[in-house]
C-alpha cells in the first residue's frame, strides 16, 4: 500500500489515510476526488483491516459508482465478487427494502416506478378524483413536482395540507398526493422518492434495525456532497450517528442542483453539525490548463456561498479562451460547426473530444442541423435514455408484469403490444372496475374472466394473454433473464410488429433490441444468481448519463446540468446571451450564484481549450430579438481572451498539436477546411452527389447511388445498398459519406 499511496500528492494522502471521525474534503474540479474516494476504500481494507462489507460509499451516477468499484477491485487485485457497497442512494435503499420488505409493509417484489409510470398512476387518480387533467386548477406534471419535492422533504399528505397560502389548492394536493400513495401501494410499487423517504422512516421508527445497519456499515463516505438534498441528509446522518467515521467529498461551486432539492448548507454546514471534523482541501488540478483555471476562479471568486479554494496546476502553458460574437444564432452554429471541423483537420482533435454546452435543450436544434450538414458524427447527451425508448420500455413491460403482475402501469402498456385483439372497449371495463371496486388492473382482469361481462371472443384473448404471462413467470423462476426476454420477444411476433424490416427506423429499433438482449446477458455474467427483479431494478435506475459512451467517436450535445463530471480536451459554451444564460427565471429568482456555480462548471470541464459565443440576435418565441451578451462573458478576464481570427487559430493548432496523441496523426482526416463567404467551410455541405457513386452509410453499410432528384437543401438521393435496401434520403440528413470502394 505505501507504493500506492506514492501515486498520490500530499493532500490526497491526508485524505486517504484520516479514517476515524468525522472528515470533510473539499475537492476542487479535477483535483481527483474518484482517486481519493477509491484509494481511501483501498486503504481501509489493506492497511486497516476493515471488511469491504463494512463500507458504504455512495455517489450519484451508475457510471460512477461502476467506475469507482472497478477502480478499488484494480487496486486491491480482487475478486469482482467482493461485497463492496459502492452505489447511489436510490441503489442502496432499493436493496435495504428488499431485504427488510417486511417491516416496511411492502412485498419484495415491489416495482421501480420512473417518471412515465408516475404520469400514468396521477393520470388515473385523477379520473378517480373526477379531476380535469388539462383545464382543473391542478395538472398531473404540477401534482408530481409537488409529490417529488414532499418526498424530499420526508412530508406526507397532512403536511402539504397544513401549509400556509392557497388553502383550496394545498387540499387538493394532498388528497392527489394520498390517492397516489393508495395507488402505488395497491400495485404494489415504489416511486425514486419512495426508496429513500422509506428507508429514512425505517430507521427513524424502528432503532434496532437501524442499529443493525449502523454496526453493518461502520465506515460512510459520499461523494458530490453538495448535491445532497434534506432526506439524504437524513439518511445519512442516522447511519453515521453511532461511530461517526463519516467521510464527505464535495464542492461548493459545484452545486448546480436545487430545483431538485440539493441543499448546499449540507455541505457548508458540515462543521458545524460535526465541530471536531477534520477539513482538507484538494487544490491541485489534474484536468485543465491554469488559462482555464484564473477564468474560472475570476468568476467563481463573485459568489459569496463559498467556503474558498485556490485551483492550480503544473499545466502552465496553453491557449486562450476563444470568443465568437455572431450576427445571429444560425450564424453562431454555423461558426462552432466550422471550428470543430478545424480542430478536427487541423488540431488533431477527435470528435470525442469535443462537446457543445448550453442552458436548455431547445438550444440544441440548430448545432444538430449544421452538424448533420457537415457530415459531422454527434450525439445529444440526456435527450432520450436508452430505456426511455418505446421499444425497450414495451419489453421491459414484458419483464415488469412476469416479476410483479399487479404492476398495473406496465400490464396496461403491454395488454395488446403487440395488437392481439384487445380493444379499447375491453381495456375500459377493466379500468372502470378497477376504480369502482379500488383492484389492480390484474386483479379486475381475473375477476372479469368468465364472468359473462366481457364477449366471448375479448374473453378468450385475455384468457390466452393471462396464461401466457403465468407461464412466462413459471418459466423465469429457472430459466435465464436473457432467455426469457428471447421468448417474450419470440413468442409475442414483437420485431414482426415493428414494420418494414428494412426501413431505418425499424432497423434502429431492431438494433436497440438486440443492445437489451446484451444488456441483460452482461447484467448476469457481471451478478451470477441475479434475480429478474435486480435486472429490473437496475434498468430503473440507470440514468442518461450512465448511457454515455466516452468512446463514441462523436461530438457531445447536452445541457451544462448533464456535463457535470464529464470531461473534453475542447469544450464550446454557446448561447451566452442575456435572458438565456443566466436564465431568466433563475435571475428574478435571486438564484445567480446558482447560475454562475453552472457556468464555472461548463469551464472547468475544458482540458485545453474553452471558446465562449453568443449571438446578437436570436430566433425566441416565434420571433427575432436582440440578445446583448450574457453578464457572465464579461466575468471572463479579457486577457485571458482572444476572438477567433487567423491569428489566434494559428497559436492554438500550434498548442494543441503538441498535445495530440500518436495516434492522431494516423486518423483519417477529412477534407482540408477552406474559406467560403468570409467563414470556414468545411466542404461537406458542397458535396456533388451523382448516380453511379460509391457511398458509404453509418448502419446500412456499403452502397452506390441509383438516381439524384432536386437540387440544394432539398436534393434526394435513391441508393442501392449492397445488402438488398434501396432507399430515398434527402441528401443533407442523409449521413452518407463518399466511397473510394468500387461497385459492381
Amino acid at each position: 500500500m505505501d507504493g500506492l499511496l506514492d501515486h498520490l500528492n500530499a493532500r490526497q494522502r491526508e485524505a486517504v489515510t484520516t479514517t476515524e471521525g468525522p472528515l470533510l474534503i473539499i475537492a476542487g474540479a479535477g483535483s481527483g476526488k474518484t482517486r481519493v474516494i477509491t484509494y481511501r476504500v483501498a486503504y481501509l481494507v489493506r492497511e486497516c483491516g476493515i471488511s469491504p462489507g463494512q463500507i458504504f460509499a455512495a455517489t450519484f451516477t451508475n457510471k460512477a459508482a461502476d467506475e469507482m468499484r472497478e477502480r478499488v477491485r484494480q487496486l486491491l487485485a480482487g475478486d469482482r465478487a467482493m461485497p463492496f457497497a459502492i452505489s447511489t442512494f436510490h441503489s442502496w435503499c432499493a436493496s435495504v427494502l428488499r431485504r427488510e420488505a417486511d417491516r416496511v409493509g411492502i412485498a419484495r417484489d415491489f416495482t421501480i416506478c420512473d417518471e412515465d409510470d408516475q404520469m400514468s398512476v396521477l393520470k388515473e387518480v385523477f379520473r378517480g378524483l373526477g379531476l380535469d387533467p388539462k383545464h382543473g386548477i391542478v395538472t398531473p406534471s404540477q401534482a408530481r413536482w409537488e409529490i417529488d419535492q414532499a418526498k424530499m422533504r420526508l412530508e406526507g399528505p397532512e403536511a402539504i395540507r397544513q401549509r400556509k397560502g392557497d388553502a383550496r389548492r394545498a387540499a387538493l394536493y394532498a388528497e392527489i398526493y394520498e390517492a397516489y400513495q393508495q395507488m402505488l401501494r395497491r400495485n404494489n410499487a415504489l416511486d425514486f422518492g419512495d426508496l429513500i423517504a422509506e428507508v429514512v422512516r425505517l430507521f427513524e421508527t424502528d432503532p434496532a434495525t437501524l442499529e443493525r445497519y449502523q454496526d453493518h456499515y461502520r465506515y460512510l463516505m459520499v461523494d458530490e456532497y453538495q448535491d445532497t438534498n434534506h432526506v439524504q441528509y437524513r439518511l445519512v446522518s442516522a447511519l453515521a450517528r453511532k461511530y461517526r467515521n463519516l467521510c464527505v467529498v464535495g464542492d461548493e461551486d459545484q452545486s448546480i442542483y436545487s430545483w431538485r432539492g440539493a441543499n448546499l448548507g449540507n455541505l457548508l454546514d458540515f462543521q458545524a453539525q460535526f465541530p471536531d471534523a477534520k477539513l482538507i482541501r484538494l487544490e491541485q488540478n489534474y484536468r485543465s490548463t491554469q488559462v482555464i483555471l484564473d477564468a474560472a476562479s475570476r468568476v467563481i471568486g463573485r459568489n459569496r456561498q463559498r467556503l474558498g479554494k485556490a485551483l492550480w496546476t503544473e499545466r502552465r502553458s496553453g491557449p486562450p479562451i476563444l470568443t465568437v460574437e455572431a450576427d445571429s444564432d444560425r450564424d453562431e452554429a454555423d461558426h462552432i460547426v466550422n471550428l470543430m471541423a478545424w480542430l478536427h483537420d487541423e488540431c488533431l482533435v477527435p470528435y470525442r473530444e469535443m462537446a457543445v454546452f448550453y442552458r436548455t435543450n431547445a438550444l440544441s436544434r440548430l448545432f444538430e442541423e449544421r452538424l448533420r450538414g457537415a457530415n459531422i458524427p454527434y450525439r445529444v447527451v440526456g435527450a432520450v435514455r436508452f430505456y426511455d425508448r418505446k421499444e425497450i420500455k414495451d419489453l421491459l413491460a414484458y419483464l415488469r408484469v412476469i416479476a410483479n403482475p399487479h404492476d398495473s402501469m406496465a400490464l396496461q402498456r403491454i395488454i395488446n403490444t403487440p395488437r392481439r385483439g384487445i380493444g379499447d372497449r375491453t381495456v375500459s371495463a377493466i379500468l372502470a372496475l378497477t376504480l369502482r371496486e379500488n383492484l389492480t388492473f390484474y386483479e379486475a382482469i381475473e375477476k372479469l374472466r368468465g364472468a359473462g361481462t366481457l364477449t366471448k371472443g375479448a374473453d378468450r384473448k385475455i384468457s390466452d394473454f393471462v396464461a401466457q404471462v403465468k407461464d412466462w413467470a413459471q418459466r423465469s423462476q429457472q430459466s435465464s433473464i436473457a432467455a426469457i426476454l428471447e421468448a417474450v420477444i419470440k413468442e409475442t411476433g414483437y420485431l414482426e410488429s415493428l414494420g418494414d424490416p428494412d426501413s431505418l427506423d425499424v432497423i434502429a429499433r431492431r438494433e436497440n433490441i438486440e443492445e437489451l438482449k446484451n444488456a441483460a446477458a452482461q447484467f448476469e455474467r457481471e451478478r451470477p444468481g441475479a434475480a429478474l427483479s435486480d435486472f429490473l431494478e437496475y434498468t430503473a435506475l440507470r440514468t442518461s448519463v450512465d448511457d454515455y459512451d466516452a468512446e463514441d467517436n462523436s461530438v457531445s450535445l447536452m445541457t451544462l446540468h448533464c456535463a457535470k463530471g464529464l470531461e473534453f480536451r475542447v469544450v464550446f459554451l454557446v448561447a451566452l446571451e442575456k435572458n438565456i444564460f443566466p436564465h431568466v427565471l433563475a435571475v428574478k429568482e435571486g438564484n445567480i450564484e446558482e447560475e454562475r456555480r453552472l457556468f464555472y462548471v461548463g469551464l472547468t470541464r475544458a482540458k485545453e481549450l474553452v471558446c465562449l459565443s453568443n449571438a446578437m440576435n436570436r430566433w425566441m418565441h416565434g420571433d427575432v430579438s436582440w440578445s446583448p451578451p450574457s453578464v457572465f462573458m464579461r466575468e471572463v478576464p479579457q486577457e485571458l481572451c482572444r476572438p477567433v481570427n487567423r491569428t489566434t487559430l494559428s497559436a492554438v493548432r500550434e498548442e494543441l498539436r503538441k498535445s495530440a496523441p500518436a495516434e492522431a496523426t494516423t486518423e483519417r482526416r477529412r477534407p482540408a477546411a477552406k474559406r467560403v463567404g468570409g467563414k470556414m467551410d468545411t466542404g461537406a455541405r458542397g458535396t456533388q452527389w451523382e448516380v453511379g457513386q460509391a457511398i458509404v452509410h453509418p448502419t446500412l453499410g456499403r452502397g452506390v447511388i441509383a438516381g439524384v432528384r432536386g437540387s440544394g437543401g432539398n436534393q434526394m438521393l435513391d441508393v442501392q445498398f449492397e445488402d438488398g435496401p434501396r432507399m430515398e434520403f434527402m441528401a443533407r440528413f442523409a449521413r452518407l459519406k463518399q466511397s473510394d470502394a468500387a461497385q459492381s
